[in-house]
């Protein structure tokens, strides 16, 4: 099955509608580079690329955030700090993308045969990369299973990719992480988990996505206090 499906369908017509009447939108220059020869790709091939845009752009931002409301639910102490230190929390993103990466896996192909950690690895062969597993490698972060907010090479997690395979939505994903935590940290006095949802301390119950790709809560119930906000002469707050 492609969950895609409904995507493929609708960029198909989108991208198809863009060679017809070409705009000046990412699509259009989706939709009209030619490869090398001047060619143009197959609608499909196109289609394929604008569909894993869409999804990765917006799902990974929702699971980041997802991830990091869950810590904040269970972590009152976690929540004052923040609040208190608005400076941490491109750190606390770091450690939420390091500790929770979105995606939970990736493929290459290897182009030459080579040998990895005493695994021969022939030409040709299809590798799965496993990021969620690299941003917890103790040889790279000191007690990788805790949250530091004050960890100094947080920043270098692999949850969106490096170097050229560094994932171009990544510095827009950790922005609106940081905003929108910022923006819910001002109008609540606490966050909590939802009891009825997901159990009491200690037997607390958690749906994931059953996905190789993603890693990700399938449903997040929250309870909290409004914070009132003082509203200047303008009246804007």
């Amino acid at each position: 099955m492609n969950p895609l499906a409904a995507l493929d369908e609708w960029f198909t017509t989108y991208i198809s509608d863009r060679r017809r009447e070409p705009r000046n939108d990412m699509l259009t220059e989706l939709a009209t580079t030619t490869f090398p020869d001047g060619t143009l790709p197959e609608v499909v091939e196109v289609v394929r690329l604008a569909t894993f845009l869409f999804f990765a752009g917006h799902e990974t931002t929702a699971r980041l955030l997802a991830s990091s409301l869950q810590t904040l639910a269970e972590r009152a102490d976690l929540q004052e700090t923040l609040r208190s230190n608005r400076e941490r929390i491109p750190n606390f993103v770091e450690e939420m993308l390091r500790l929770e990466s979105p995606i939970k896996s990736d493929y290459r192909l290897a182009r030459r045969s080579t040998t990895l950690a005493g695994i021969d690895i022939p030409a040709g062969t299809t590798v799965m990369l496993l990021p969620g597993a690299a941003n917890r490698d103790p040889r790279h972060f000191e007690c990788p299973a805790d949250l530091r907010l004050d960890r100094a090479n947080a920043r270098q997690n692999v949850a969106f990719g490096w170097g050229p395979h560094t994932c171009p939505g990544g510095p827009l994903a950790r922005v609106e992480a940081r905003v929108s935590i910022e923006r819910l940290l001002d109008h609540t006095n606490d966050i909590r988990l939802s009891e009825a949802h997901h159990g009491s301390p200690g037997a607390r119950h958690f749906d994931y996505d059953p996905t190789w790709l993603l890693r990700g809560l399938t449903k997040l119930h929250l309870e909290f206090t409004p914070r009132t906000i003082e509203t200047s002469e303008n009246g804007s707050d």
